[in-house]
């Protein structure tokens, strides 16, 4: 049972990882978290090193949810699946990946600054969930058409992916994704742990110091 103590442990662990301050500090000699939005984020890093450089977190940031999910589901909860059911195991990856998303918003490297974590977060559900990780892309590119603010649209695509989890386990759809009780427990923990970062982000809006996106334009980005 030691199993489901260290997966949250090993998922902070790679979540935690600054991958933006690291390459914004060796790219541009930076401080990533001294420009722009202050965040250790992608977008961050556009706005410090460029589109590459910012493409090139995206792409280690989403690793770091894949890789402690992964390694904890098909290594560390091997041992859960053949002394107990399937479920379990996926239990310890979900934690995992709970863990990664944490780890990234409140790096201790960081001073616990951290990004958003939806790039971790993908990354995670590739492995605990394929299927939810289509309907929160195509979730959150609704929500950000309608709600126009990014922050909540990922929070929106994030609540509509538990809610279907929770409706496929509730009525028990035979899918080894769907059904399983894991995988909500992942949707909600992800959940909690969103509105809880998002509280500073939602004031900042209500202030009118966030403003509304309005369309993939060079300018933006670059504010």
């Amino acid at each position: 049972m030691y199993q489901y103590f260290i997966a949250p442990i090993i998922g902070f662990l790679f979540g935690s990882l600054p991958f933006a301050w690291l390459i914004v500090k060796i790219v541009a000699g930076k401080d990533v978290r001294e420009e722009g939005s202050g965040s250790v984020s992608s977008r961050n890093t556009i706005r410090t090193a460029g589109y590459f450089w910012a493409t090139l977190t995206s792409f280690l940031d989403i690793s770091k949810g894949f890789l402690a999910v992964f390694i904890t589901r098909f290594y560390l909860a091997s041992t859960v699946a053949m002394n107990s059911s399937d479920d379990l195991s996926i239990l310890c990856a979900a934690l995992a990946g709970i863990g990664a998303f944490a780890g990234h918003l409140w790096m201790p490297w960081m001073k616990f600054k951290g990004g958003k974590g939806f790039a971790v977060l993908l990354g995670s559900m590739i492995v605990i969930n394929p299927y939810g990780l289509l309907v929160w892309i195509i979730s959150i590119l609704l929500f950000l058409v309608i709600i126009r603010y990014s922050y909540l649209a990922g929070l929106s695509a994030t609540i509509s992916f538990a809610l279907l989890g929770t409706f496929f386990y509730i009525f028990t759809v035979p899918n080894l994704y769907w059904s399983s009780w894991a995988v909500m427990v992942h949707g909600w923990g992800i959940v909690i742990i969103l509105v809880l970062r998002l509280i500073p982000d939602y004031k900042a809006m209500r202030r009118g110091d966030i403003k509304r996106w309005s369309g993939m334009k060079v300018s933006q980005w670059m504010k």
